[in-house]
């Protein structure tokens, strides 16, 4: 049995981000990232806001040096039937970027879990002990830690074994599948919206493409989304993506992955914490996943830190509150972006998604009557985004860039005393 003051179950980018931050600001912390082997990846768009925050780990010119393919700009059809670019030239965070999620997720695994102990197996049970936490692994290894962080993802897995639940904002599941032999083709991300929901396509490597068709579980079923003729029809009924499948010579079976929003009206408990979508999931096509992956991992990691360094347990409480109010805030923005189309304002796939029809006000009735507090209230002093006084520096990328570019503001724009 080993002790540690940290475990962190999960090694995708919530959990190694977590890491990272704990050995570059809390070193003499003793810290085990538990995980096992990842399964088989798929193509994914990185945001331009993973810079900033690979930057704050330290982690940027090795991300560069992985040969990741940029994208300087994303093709849409979402609004009217045309289909409008955006450009990422001018951007200030650079280009969004093209990855297989299974090689990115085991290059951040292997350089942001450097300085913990790595154990190669799955947390099979969970149970409170005096000084904070036994775990119990698939492989027969038991370890003990002070404090816990559930960075599992989606499966939740540690959480659902403290029985804490979660609410479904929707039923999305994405019917993805790869192609090769696919010709010569315009390499960004196209996304375009179609009667039932939207379709999303880019290039991989190798002749390799992707492509994803987005929409609710049950019409899914009626689409038979999960068989080639299936997938193949609903491709048909859009004007853009059905092109670039043209020269399809091979198509993978599809699958059906969950893709639905989740809230969690329980992120942190004592000496324990979620982050990534763990403590959130947001729906794809807000577009900053893999971002708001880290930054929750980052922020889940400042928040423990103080717990255990400084014997701040409201750190925890705080933590959970920007958790919170990240989910509300996310869902209205949601509503806006779904709430522009109305092309099929009658078709199930987008009443559903009609602001007044999205569960903000279910989200905000969840939460704990102290967790909803005013935005400058997490800035008081000297704690800043380390939920801690002065460390780490301030930086203003989570306060001014974040609320410029996706209209989320995390922190007040206002710089904090010296």
């Amino acid at each position: 049995m080993a002790a540690f003051d940290i475990i962190v179950a999960g090694a995708g980018p919530a959990g190694s981000a977590a890491a990272r931050a704990l050995a570059i600001n809390v070193p003499e912390l003793r810290v085990a990232v538990i995980a096992p082997a990842r399964g088989r990846g798929r193509g994914e768009v990185l945001s331009p806001l993973v810079q900033p925050v690979l930057r704050q780990l330290g982690l940027w010119s090795a991300f560069l040096a992985q040969g990741f393919a940029p994208s300087h700009r994303t093709l849409a059809c979402w609004e009217e039937a045309g289909l409008k670019a955006s450009e990422l030239l001018l951007e200030a965070r650079g280009p969004s970027w093209r990855v297989d999620r299974a090689a990115f997720d085991e290059w951040i695994a292997r350089e942001a879990c450097g300085a913990a102990e790595r154990v190669h197996a799955k947390v099979c049970r969970l149970e409170p002990d005096a000084d904070g936490w036994s775990v119990a692994c698939d492989g027969g290894q038991r370890h003990t830690a002070r404090l816990v962080i559930d960075a599992t993802g989606r499966a939740r897995a540690l959480a659902h074994r403290l029985g804490w639940r979660t609410r479904a904002q929707d039923r999305l599941v994405a019917a993805y599948a790869e192609a090769t032999g696919c010709g010569q083709s315009a390499p960004e991300l196209l996304v375009e919206a179609f009667e039932d929901g939207w379709w999303y396509t880019m290039a991989l490597d190798e002749g390799r493409r992707v492509f994803a068709c987005m929409t609710d579980t049950d019409l899914a079923r009626g689409l038979a989304l999960n068989t080639r003729d299936g997938w193949r029809a609903a491709l048909a009924k859009t004007q853009f993506v059905c092109l670039l499948a043209g020269r399809i010579d091979r198509l993978d079976p599809p699958r059906l992955i969950p893709a639905g929003g989740r809230y969690h009206a329980i992120t942190t408990g004592d000496r324990f914490l979620c982050a990534g979508d763990a403590a959130s999931a947001f729906d794809p096509i807000w577009g900053h996943g893999v971002a708001k992956a880290m930054r929750s991992g980052l922020f889940a990691a400042y928040a423990a830190s103080d717990c255990l360094a400084r014997g701040n347990a409201g750190a925890l409480r705080r933590y959970e509150a920007w958790v919170a109010r990240e989910a509300a805030v996310h869902v209205a923005a949601l509503g806006e972006h779904y709430g522009s189309v109305s092309r099929w304002a009658g078709r199930p796939f987008w009443q559903r998604r009609h602001p007044s029809s999205l569960p903000l006000r279910r989200i905000q009735s969840g939460l704990a009557p102290d967790s909803i507090w005013p935005l400058n209230s997490m800035v008081s002093g000297r704690s800043v985004i380390g939920f801690r006084e002065g460390l780490p520096p301030w930086n203003p990328f989570f306060a001014a860039a974040l609320s410029r570019h996706d209209r989320r503001p995390f922190l007040s724009t206002q710089t904090p005393d010296p």
